[in-house]
């Protein structure tokens, strides 16, 4: 008997592909999963306005307790590869419920995202840095 993988197991194929889940992953009702499966096990997250630098677990219950994200929008995407790491660099807006009644906090910040490509095939991320910055004006 054969199992199919499941969606945990199946990595994405390119950076391009990996970056569209993570970004879709972000506005799923329950993101962990989705985006569990993306993160290297050794992932570090450096982020907000203190510069928390969290590992996975941590920083997945930390996003939980942030409220809801509703939408993304990114700008100004680079990629470069660095033959199994690619690095993606882009201005983020992540619009976020902190509480749930009220409109949605828009937060922006210059982002990086560093993906490696796993032994087992597919891409992980490795590294993620959000920078908040201020609106323009």
């Amino acid at each position: 008997m054969t199992t199919s993988p499941t969606a945990a197991t199946v990595r994405p194929a390119t950076v391009e592909e990996a970056e569209a889940a993570w970004l879709a992953a972000q506005t799923l009702p329950n993101p962990e999963p989705a985006i569990r499966a993306l993160l290297h096990p050794d992932c570090v997250i450096v982020h907000s306005a203190v510069g928390h630098i969290h590992g996975v677990d941590d920083w997945l219950r930390y996003a939980a307790r942030m409220g809801r994200t509703s939408q993304v929008d990114t700008y100004d995407v680079t990629v470069q590869r660095f033959g199994t790491t690619a690095v993606v660099s882009c201005l983020q807006e992540l619009h976020v419920a902190f509480m749930p009644e009220l409109t949605p906090f828009v937060i922006q910040a210059a982002v990086s995202r560093v993906w490696v490509q796993a032994e087992s095939g597919g891409w992980q991320l490795a590294h993620l840095q959000l920078a908040r910055r201020l609106p323009p004006g």
